[in-house]
């Protein structure tokens, strides 16, 4: 526990080092003298009271007028006697001739009565009771003109019915607001009159408590009141706040209220840190909560002790040792049993019965967010002082939680996810007035990010863009902006350590949980159950905390304010451009721009969490536009020098794909599809030119990515192509890349690649499925050990996950290559591309048509996405595309991988099937007698040329060369070798040493002697 939680618990006050005023040391007075200083104190007051009361109505004309107030000088009273009230005897003499006046006067003075009510006493004696205590005055009335006497009396008078006087006082200025219906305007002078005198002797009451004797002091009088607020509590808080303010400054607001606000922080830390406890941290955040809505109790709030964070820094002591901290940290992650309890035995429970529970720990949430949401809104518009100590907070709050940004944080230096969730809830709120499009986004100062030392960003988070030299850069704080590039900036910093992180978290999980029930069955190991039930329990808690809709709702607007303040970073040297009338890609050196200032996980948290909502609550974004994010795409693909990183572009298509996509584009994969995301695609004039070649160039440019993962981009972007392929006003812009010799080439050969590796892997494995279906189906399966039957159903499961994946890749590839060469076929006959070309078409049809064919044969070759005679139709009708052009038809003849009976098989199966219209199979029967024709003049030449000088043969491939190109190592390779290198590897072959294609030399010498040769040899 932390030493100032310990001093709070203990009802000590320790000497603030943020700033507390300390008390000076108290030595208890004598009876006698508390005596003399309180009938002094009230004196004065009471005659302060009766210079500043409005003056008192006329008994006879209406309307009254004022007349002067004279009251005996309180000085004469005995210091030995409260009061002098005349014996019963003397005063039984006038009782009765008084009692009918009084009755009289009083039906008849409806201020009388109220006063009466609202002071708790009688001038008559016998209407004395435990309500009414009886005050002796000459006058019959209580009026303007003694009513501060008779408050000053009934104060020196000790009342069985208040534990303090400080209760009485509140019982009086709360009856002054029941008991003022009905009175006229000069009436109601008199009674808000009593009500500041009441006041004004509450702050006395606290400031010195020695002036008024009761049962409890002052402290913990007011304690109680400010837990039991009703209609009166806050306006009495709000005048006490002044009273004390005018009395002695900031010093007398933190010696009456610093030490309950200590209290009931220290009561929050105490109790349960479950977010199920609502009974045990409410009622204190609640009354924190209204205390702080008043300015001076607010910028005390922000003065007492640990406030603010002291050493040593890290998350962990910011959520158990900040007031703050203290107050965010409730939530399911706490070592609750209950909350589990509410997930267990979850796979024998129905949905419904679930989400009554999620709905359960939702409801605490909100409730927690409500509340200490309008405790941080409180704080913020207390004052200068308190607003700095807030911000300073936020900033300690995101800086020393940085390892919340590790894979596997450590825990003793993080605060909780749940604490990091609700601090962006509160975050997210505060950002709230300038979230919506077209309101304050203008007065986000992208300079901040120029800040070094950056009080947000760490020195070493990798940036959008590294320059070979620093960027200037300047030294101003956080406390150096405004308070909406604050708030942006904090919550930026915030979500990447909070709901991203805990987003990547959830996603782990995700994929742990897919796994384990994949090798879960009846008779599985009932530990295996155990760690499903666990899981399951743990995602189901965490779906509770992140997928709470007005969360999701909140993210997703600032995810979209902060792609338009990363827009305008790109755009102009300020960061604070328009984000419209410009052109693609972008021509603004980068050095120029803001871009090499931004931390990369900014764009990244922005594409993870719509990622994200797409696909868990898909429904959370209808309501939004996504031109921005669009927008954002567009910069970014068009124009790389902006971006350095192909997996973050890469992830931007996919985001494309996830929210832009129709549904029934992705056959295999449904996605979102929020139908203005899909209307801004279509629709954009900016789109229509840019983003078909924008994403046939990232094809190519996801080679360099994982080997899973570029499987999965490519998927997104065949997906996304075939769609724009569709629409009218897209497809132009496919021709665009084709023009761009270097970039369509590494589209090219990245499709190809692909198509190549998918069928492999699939193609090869699905024998191997086969013979494992049989296995299993044989009567000899049963005598197996058990063991080895597990071993050989998880390897099939395995290998059944590979090849669906594969497959449903394959398909979506292999369609577009028929689609794309339908229109465009000349840069594919380049000599880059055609042998590659070439090679990939011999090399699906021997694997679809040839000696193994029938292997391929499985049980319910649906399931895996395997479907032949598609493949086959479309691979002809590629062929197809090419089939008029000499060089293709040489190229297929020539290639090792050329098959005449896999051609004539393949002229049978589309006679047979009719895959193909019969014009087509004609024009393929015609195609197939031509290359064969070709091939048996190659075999012709090449026996006619013999033994060909190894000077002439390609040192990789080992085959004549047609190009011969010099490297800088000095070594000689056929042009089209080492550019399908280059593809893969940019490096020289034999040294290793970078190489780029422009450094390619061609050897015309060389290839003169080769045409020579061939020419001699014929």
């Amino acid at each position: 526990m932390a030493s100032w939680i310990s001093s709070w618990v203990n009802g000590e006050e320790k000497n603030n080092e943020e700033g507390k005023v300390a008390d000076t040391e108290y030595v208890a007075p004598s009876a006698d003298e508390i005596r003399r200083k309180r009938l002094e104190r009230l004196a004065a007051m009471e005659a302060a009271a009766a210079e500043s009361s409005p003056p008192p109505v006329a008994a006879q004309e209406p309307p009254r007028q004022p007349t002067p107030m004279e009251i005996k000088p309180p000085t004469t009273v005995d210091p030995k006697q409260t009061v002098v009230i005349p014996s019963p005897q003397a005063r039984q003499s006038d009782a009765l001739s008084a009692e009918k006046k009084r009755k009289s006067a009083t039906k008849r003075d409806p201020l009388h009565n109220a006063l009466q009510q609202i002071l708790g006493v009688t001038l008559n004696e016998s209407q004395a009771s435990h309500a009414l205590m009886y005050i002796p005055v000459e006058s019959d009335t209580i009026d303007g003109n003694n009513s501060s006497e008779i408050l000053y009396m009934r104060l020196l008078n000790e009342d069985p019915a208040f534990n303090s006087t400080l209760e009485y006082l509140f019982a009086v200025f709360q009856k002054v607001r029941t008991e003022s219906f009905g009175l006229s305007d000069a009436d109601l002078l008199v009674v808000q009159s009593v009500q500041e005198q009441c006041v004004n002797y509450s702050v006395t009451c606290l400031l010195e408590p020695e002036m008024f004797s009761s049962r409890s002091t002052p402290l913990e009088a007011f304690d109680r009141l400010v837990r039991s607020p009703n209609a009166s509590t806050q306006p009495y808080l709000e005048a006490l706040a002044l009273g004390l303010e005018a009395q002695g400054g900031n010093a007398a607001l933190g010696r009456v209220v610093g030490p309950i606000l200590q209290k009931l922080v220290s009561e929050v830390f105490l109790g349960s840190q479950s977010i199920l406890a609502v009974e045990s941290w409410s009622p204190c955040i609640q009354t924190i909560g209204s205390l702080v809505r008043i300015k001076g109790f607010a910028t005390v709030f922000t003065n007492i002790p640990g406030f603010l964070l002291t050493p040593p820094l890290n998350g962990r002591r910011l959520q158990d040792a900040t007031a703050l901290g203290i107050l965010l940290r409730f939530s399911s992650d706490a070592p609750d049993p209950a909350i589990k309890d509410m997930f267990s035995n979850i796979t024998k429970r129905s949905r419904q019965d679930v989400n009554k529970s999620i709905d359960s720990l939702r409801s605490k949430m909100s409730l927690l967010h409500d509340i200490v949401t309008d405790i941080f809104r409180s704080l913020l518009k207390a004052g200068a002082h308190a607003k700095d100590r807030v911000i300073k907070w936020l900033e300690q709050a995101v800086v020393v939680n940085i390892e919340g940004a590790k894979e596997n944080p450590n825990p003793a230096l993080v605060s909780t996810a749940g604490m990091l969730i609700n601090l962006n809830v509160v975050l997210l709120r505060l950002c709230g007035p300038f979230l919506p499009p077209a309101t304050k986004h203008s007065l986000i100062d992208p300079s901040f990010l120029k800040c070094w030392p950056n009080p947000l960003f760490p020195e070493d988070a990798t940036k959008l863009v590294q320059l070979s030299t620093n960027p200037l850069q300047n030294s101003k704080s956080l406390g150096d902006f405004n308070f909406i590039t604050q708030c942006f900036y904090l919550t930026v910093r915030a979500m990447h350590l909070g709901p991203v992180a805990t987003i990547g978290k959830y996603m782990r999980l995700m994929r742990q949980l897919s796994y384990v029930q994949n090798h879960m069955n009846d008779q599985s190991d009932p530990r295996v159950r155990m760690q499903f039930e666990a899981m399951a329990t743990a995602k189901m808690v965490i779906d509770a905390k992140l997928l709470q809709p007005e969360l999701l709702h909140e993210m997703v607007r600032f995810a979209l304010l902060s792609a338009n303040a990363v827009c305008r970073v790109c755009l102009s040297p300020d960061g604070k451009a328009v984000v419209s009338g410009f052109q693609l890609p972008l021509q603004t050196p980068v050095e120029e721009l803001l871009v090499p200032y931004v931390p990369e996980h900014v764009v990244e948290d922005i594409v993870n969490i719509l990622l994200f909502v797409a696909r868990f609550a898909p429904e959370e974004l209808k309501s939004f536009a996504f031109d921005d994010l669009l927008t954002m795409t567009l910069i970014f693909l068009s124009s790389p020098q902006m971006i350095r990183s192909p997996h973050l572009r890469a992830k931007m298509s996919e985001c494309l794909f996830e929210i832009c996509l129709p549904p029934h584009e992705s056959e295999d994969r449904p996605t979102a599809g929020i139908p203005s995301a899909v209307n801004s695609l279509v629709q954009s004039r900016m789109a229509q030119q840019h983003l078909a070649p924008c994403l046939l160039a990232l094809y190519g440019d996801v080679e360099q990515t994982g080997f899973y993962e570029k499987l999965e981009h490519r998927y997104n972007i065949a997906c996304l192509l075939k769609y724009l392929w569709k629409c009218p006003d897209h497809k132009a812009a496919f021709l665009l890349i084709s023009q761009n010799q270097p970039a369509f080439v590494k589209f090219a050969h990245g499709l190809m690649n692909h198509i190549n590796s998918l069928l492999t892997d699939a193609l090869t494995n699905l024998p191997e499925i086969k013979s494992l279906q049989e296995e299993i189906q044989s009567p000899q399966w049963l005598n197996l050990e058990e063991s080895l039957r597990e071993q050989k159903q998880s390897l099939l499961s395995e290998k059944e996950r590979t090849v669906t994946s594969s497959l449903q890749l394959a398909n979506e590839t292999i369609h577009m290559m028929s689609y794309l060469t339908s229109e465009i076929q000349a840069p594919f006959l380049t000599p880059e591309l055609e042998d590659r070309l070439v090679g990939m078409l011999n090399s699906v049809l021997v694997k679809l048509a040839g000696p193994k064919g029938l292997e391929l044969k499985v049980t319910n070759p649906e399931v895996y996405k395997f479907r032949p005679k598609v493949m086959l139709r479309e691979i002809v009708e590629t062929i197809l595309h090419f089939s008029q052009y000499e060089s293709f038809q040489v190229a297929v003849a020539s290639n090792g991988l050329y098959d005449m009976t896999v051609y004539r098989k393949c002229t049978n199966i589309l006679q047979r099937t009719q895959l193909v219209d019969p014009t087509a199979i004609a024009v393929f029967d015609q195609f197939a007698q031509t290359v064969e024709a070709f091939y048996s003049s190659n075999t012709h030449n090449e026996a006619m040329l013999g033994d060909i000088p190894e000077e002439f043969m390609d040192p990789l491939l080992w085959q004549l060369m047609k190009d011969p190109v010099t490297l800088p190592s000095g070594y000689v390779v056929d042009r089209s070798t080492i550019t399908q290198h280059l593809m893969n590897d940019p490096s020289d072959p034999f040294t290793r040493a970078p190489l780029a294609i422009d450094q390619l030399v061609s050897n015309d010498a060389l290839k003169a002697q080769i045409e020579a040769w061939v020419s001699q040899a014929k």
